[in-house]
């Protein structure tokens, strides 16, 4: 018997040592980037051992690293529920929900973290990412705040924090962090460019004209600091002087449509008729849509004495600017179908009430879709209410109740709603 027993002891710890040195391979194929064997390895390590935490851990570590989320889950799910208090297990999963568009999930697991430990790094970056990401700016802020505590080196967090005032329509605010940013690394390129730029949206035009002249010292082939201070320049009506630097942003490789659009109308403005000819054809080629666009093209070639140029241009101003007020009811149609297709349906219904206060008048296809967007958003009065309206329509025009037609599910819709107002009591 007593032979039998170390026989046992002695086959546990023979077992226990090889799973460990299998454990311990495991670390060393994960630290060496090589994910691929640690999941086929883990996989069948798993087969004899389905709960060992750190395999499970490790291998839907290894499917993350792959950016392969919905398979890590699985596993990092598994190491989670056996193991509900370790954060690694927790933040790992954390992790996975997040990037599996689980944000509420995601949200809980982080602030249990939080729970265990509130200064645990890897969860309050992510928590401020997945704040910031789902809108929650004001929140997303309190974290940045805490991780730049952490961290006081890093401008990074400092020019999050600003970029969150900014978001909360706060730009003066945002200026103290990016300056902030700015003082701790006064040779990174982005915090000058992120200051100089807000420095541009709040109207500070000689200040970001500053930021933009030392960060061309830092890095003259940086395109970005050039169009800042033409951007400046021309809002300052410092044409003469903002023609230069938009000609250097063009020679850096960038001859995107606005900086074309800028140099064609500061050269315009400026008499230079010759030289914009080219610009403000290249952005009337790019979009012929534009009246700024075809109105300039007709300045341009007035100023160059081509007459009959300068009519063409000029009759296609105004036949753009006759269609205009349609184009931007299609415009205005074309927004709300996009927010109701991200069910977003607060934002597409205002976009039929801001349709409404630009031109007055509603079609029949807007009332029903303003039911349809407070049925939705469980608004069922008003629902009815523009239901009706799609009813008085069909009646006083006297059209007939077609199968499948907004009209019959007008109808339906509304006999359903009142049958839910009744049993609601309201």
């Amino acid at each position: 018997m007593k032979y039998f027993i170390l026989f046992i002891i002695f086959i546990f710890t023979a077992s226990h040592s090889s799973l460990s040195q299998s454990i311990d391979k495991l670390n060393v194929l994960y630290n060496n980037a090589e994910y691929y064997n640690v999941i086929k390895t883990g996989k069948e390590l798993l087969k004899d051992n389905p709960e060992n935490l750190e395999i499970l851990f490790i291998t839907g570590l290894s499917y993350q690293m792959l950016n392969k989320f919905k398979e890590s889950e699985r596993y990092l799910k598994q190491a989670y529920q056996l193991d509900t208090s370790n954060i690694r297990y927790i933040n790992a999963y954390a992790y996975t929900t997040d990037k599996n568009k689980y944000y509420k999930k995601a949200l809980l697991l982080y602030h249990k973290v939080l729970d265990i430990d509130s200064l645990n790094f890897t969860a309050l970056n992510n928590l401020s990412k997945l704040l910031f990401l789902t809108n929650q700016y004001k929140d997303a802020l309190k974290i940045y705040k805490t991780l730049s505590k952490q961290d006081s080196l890093n401008s990074y967090y400092y020019r999050k924090i600003a970029y969150c005032y900014i978001k909360l329509n706060k730009a003066n605010k945002s200026i103290e962090y990016y300056e902030k940013a700015y003082n701790t690394d006064s040779f990174s390129i982005i915090n000058i460019k992120t200051l100089a730029s807000v420095l541009l949206k709040v109207t500070e035009y000689d200040k970001a004209i500053e930021f933009c002249n030392k960060g061309i010292l830092i890095d003259s082939a940086y395109s970005d600091f050039y169009k800042l201070k033409a951007d400046a320049l021309f809002k300052k009506n410092h044409l003469y002087r903002a023609v230069p630097e938009y000609k250097k942003v063009l020679q850096l490789g960038d001859s995107t449509y606005n900086i074309c659009k800028r140099l064609g109308t500061a050269l315009c403005d400026t008499k230079a008729y010759e030289d914009a000819l080219k610009y403000n054809l290249a952005v009337y080629n790019a979009d012929t849509t534009s009246y700024s666009n075809t109105s300039y093209l007709s300045r341009t070639y007035l100023g160059l004495g081509e007459s009959e140029k300068c009519i063409e241009f000029a009759n296609k101003t105004i036949k753009l600017l006759r269609f205009a007020k349609r184009i931007t009811h299609d415009i205005t149609d074309n927004k709300a179908i996009a927010y109701s297709q991200m069910n977003n349906y607060q934002e597409a219904l205002n976009m039929y009430y801001e349709k409404y206060k630009i031109y007055g008048t509603r079609y029949v296809n807007d009332y029903y879709n303003i039911a349809v967007l407070n049925d939705k958003l469980d608004n069922k009065k008003k629902a009815i209410e523009f239901y009706e309206k799609v009813i008085e329509f069909k009646n006083k025009h006297s059209i007939p109740n077609i199968k499948n037609s907004i009209y019959e599910y007008a109808e339906h819709r509304i006999n359903k709603l009142r049958e839910d107002l009744f049993f609601e009591g309201n």
